[in-house]
């Protein structure tokens, strides 16, 4: 490992992936559930992303965002040229990618940066040096606004603690193995693999191998072994507790906000009764926030600090809340009342919720009228604008609007970032998934690379008809002609549920032309 990585996995590149807890409302939206005044974002906002990677986040959000002045840092080279050219490919003119250290944008050595309204970091924080976080905080302090917001992720202790000896013994064992980052993290799962086998049962069971490397949902066994390298590899890897990044914070003059993980900022799906009850006895937010993690055990935490954190009213909340829309991201017939919390399962009243999912699916509504409507009146009980926001953004169904637009109409931005995102989708070996921006929420969605085919094709102005757009999917994937007819048909079967319940979700998102 070359010295100017300091310890961080430098010799394969990171992968790109798009992360929704990082866009301008989705915090926004965190801000308001916690009463806490967000940045202003009507008349546009300066953001920055720390450590962006290959800029997948960023850019889309750049595309969806055009009154936003968008900035992205990375220390890797590579990273940034990449980042460049798929911004240029889009035709994305509200954005720059910066290559430079943390040290060096502290120190006033970098690019130079205007003051920011949202600075994110994504898989950062807990994977640099303690020197590099304090880099951080300076370069907070100096270039967050009075009232900015950073989204800070990181892994988290103690519900890291279980694989921590497995961290370890990867970090060591690549040690041995001379070869490329992604190989020397296969050949310590082998060999740790091996341990278990022989009574180290620390190391986790067989079942947990066999996840750890997999194929997932989203990125094929050879990206996984990319993934693992930059999690397991790093010389400064060290899940944080709570109350120590909040004190490193704190050199900024942030204080915690909440959480980007919607539901956790909900007592009652996160905590039980008598966890509550014990917890209210902690006066100090930062530590009760810590014990807090005791009894949820997350491993992973995406917290959202402020520089001034302003406390606003009952009221003002909830005027706010009114007048952001909630956009359906989902076919109708997916939206489902029974969600995953913290605690488990939770289920929601179906007589508040169906009629707000019917209105839904007729395009985004504010959240105001949603309140209003007639089946929710006549049903009674109590329905909260921070309930009704946070429930349909927490379960993935809905995306927020702060400043919604009377008509949704495709920003230009959006159709030449996506119509770049489906190529290199459709045209990908080895990628499972990609992400689509929005023209309403300054959002995106995840999409499969079957979805991306039919974008693709529509977007190369074939037909909307089922055949003709197999036809081009079997192009682009280079299916031989005479394939055989049940690899045809579960193209087809993937191709006509998409055109079924995904394009006509993109049609009222403004995701597509």
């Amino acid at each position: 490992m070359s010295d100017w990585s300091a310890g961080y996995v430098s010799d394969i590149e990171y992968l790109p992936g798009f992360y929704r807890e990082q866009g301008p409302a989705h915090l926004t939206l965190s801000c308001l559930i916690n009463g806490i005044a967000p940045p202003s974002t009507a008349d546009g906002f300066d953001y920055c992303e720390l450590g962006c990677g290959h800029g997948t986040t960023v850019a889309l959000f750049a595309a969806a965002n055009p009154k936003g002045r968008f900035h992205a840092v990375d220390f890797h080279p590579a990273h940034i040229a990449r980042a460049r050219d798929a911004a240029a490919s889009a035709g994305l003119t509200n954005i720059a990618f910066h290559e430079a250290s943390f040290a060096e944008l502290a120190d006033g050595e970098g690019p130079d940066l205007p003051e920011f309204d949202f600075v994110t970091l994504h898989g950062v924080y807990s994977w640099v040096s303690p020197m590099n976080r304090g880099a951080i905080a300076r370069f907070l302090a100096k270039k967050l606004k009075p009232g900015g917001l950073v989204y800070v992720s990181y892994n988290a202790m103690p519900g890291w603690s279980p694989m921590m000896p497995l961290q370890r013994l990867l970090f060591e064992y690549s040690g041995l193995v001379h070869d490329r980052s992604d190989r020397q993290v296969k050949a310590g799962l082998d060999f740790a693999e091996q341990l278990c086998k022989a009574g180290a049962k620390i190391l986790g069971d067989e079942a947990m191998f066999g996840k750890l490397r997999g194929e997932t949902k989203t990125q094929s066994a050879v990206d996984q072994s990319v993934y693992l390298a930059h999690e397991y590899l790093n010389g400064s890897w060290q899940p944080l507790y709570h109350v120590d990044v909040a004190r490193e914070l704190g050199e900024a003059k942030l204080t915690f906000a909440g959480s980007a993980t919607l539901f956790e900022n909900y007592p009652d799906l996160a905590l039980t009764p008598d966890q509550r009850k014990v917890l209210d006895g902690i006066g100090v937010p930062s530590l009760r926030e810590t014990f807090k993690d005791y009894c949820v055990g997350r491993p992973f935490r995406r917290d959202v600090f402020v520089r001034g954190a302003r406390r606003i009213s009952v009221a003002r909340r909830d005027a706010l809340l009114k007048d952001m829309a909630m956009a359906l991201t989902i076919p109708r017939a997916d939206a489902r009342t029974t969600i995953q919390v913290p605690l488990g399962e939770a289920t929601l009243e179906a007589g508040h919720y169906e009629p707000i999912f019917d209105a839904l699916a007729e395009g985004p509504r504010r959240i105001g009228e949603l309140m209003e409507l007639p089946e929710i009146r006549r049903a009674g009980g109590s329905l909260s604008a921070v309930e009704i926001a946070g429930m349909l953004t927490g379960s993935n169904q809905a995306l927020p609007a702060p400043n919604p637009p009377e008509t949704v109409t495709p920003l230009p931005g959006v159709l030449a970032h996506n119509r770049a995102a489906a190529a290199e989708l459709a045209t990908s070996e080895g990628r499972k998934s990609s992400a689509f921006a929005a023209s309403i929420g300054g959002a995106g969605l995840h999409v499969s690379t079957m979805e991306a085919l039919l974008y693709d094709g529509l977007c190369e102005g074939v037909a909307e008809d089922l055949d003709a757009l197999v036809g081009h999917a079997m192009r682009r994937l280079d299916a031989p002609e005479n394939a055989d007819g049940g690899a045809r048909q579960a193209i087809a079967d993937s191709m006509g549920w998409c055109l079924r319940n995904s394009l006509p979700v993109w049609r009222k998102l403004g995701v597509i032309g």
